[in-house]
């Protein structure tokens, strides 16, 4: 296991250098949500939200930090690598704001992003919608990647198991946290009709942890680790 954690490492600061390099010399638009996707039935196409937006902030750390950056952050980094990979995937947001029109009223803002979320489900059926989050807790000792699955569909809950198997196995050896079945207050997981997982990456709330998830590298760890979960969860190889 050592051997194998060594080895992980060594991939994921390998897999961060070259995606610091990417970003650096690949222009915005690649990573917009208007890119072509392939909607062949054996092809399922990756969904990733980053969680909140724009006025909505999300939970704030420990150091005054938001959520909704570091959901942003993190689930670029991941598109990334997906991509890179060949997987098709689309963005709900890829920038600081909340989906919702000009025109919608005040009291409904927050509903209307919701809805035009859970939308990308209808648009691409045949895919699995991964929400990224980070926690947030009164007790400041509470800490770990924890996965919360729709009830809708099985896959989900066999996703939300493969997403945190591997985070015990490649990055926190110590996380017994189990995967929980949504409840009705989660309202993307609750309408879902496709395979639909939620992430809460970590506890804000927990200064240590706030610490790393205000840490690049580490970001690209997770991410890492959620590559390999979803790359073993459905190889390319399966899908041509």
């Amino acid at each position: 296991m050592k051997a194998r954690n060594k080895w992980f490492s060594f991939g994921v600061a390998f897999l961060a250098t070259m995606l610091a390099l990417i970003l650096v010399f690949q222009a915005s638009d690649h990573i917009t949500t208007e890119l072509a996707v392939n909607t062949s039935e054996h092809f399922p196409v990756i969904i990733l939200d980053a969680g909140h937006g724009g006025e909505d902030g999300g939970a704030v750390g420990v150091n005054g930090v938001q959520e909704k950056d570091l959901n942003l952050s993190l689930t670029q980094q991941l598109a990334m690598l997906l991509r890179l990979e060949g997987y098709t995937v689309v963005e709900t947001r890829n920038d600081d704001r909340l989906l919702y029109s000009a025109d919608t009223p005040k009291g409904h803002k927050k509903r209307s992003d919701l809805v035009n979320r859970l939308a990308y489900t209808t648009q691409y059926p045949n895919s699995i919608f991964i929400s990224i989050h980070m926690n947030t807790f009164p007790d400041v000792d509470c800490e770990g990647v924890q996965v919360w699955y729709s009830q809708n569909d099985a896959a989900s809950k066999e996703w939300a198991e493969a997403i945190q198997s591997h985070i015990r196995q490649e990055l926190q050896p110590s996380n017994n946290r189990k995967i929980k079945a949504a409840t009705s207050s989660i309202y993307l997981l609750r309408h879902a009709q496709t395979p639909a997982i939620l992430i809460e990456c970590g506890f804000l709330s927990t200064p240590a942890e706030c610490e790393r998830l205000c840490d690049p590298l580490y970001r690209m760890q997770l991410a890492a680790v959620f590559f390999a979960a979803i790359s073993e969860k459905t190889p390319l190889s399966s899908c041509k």
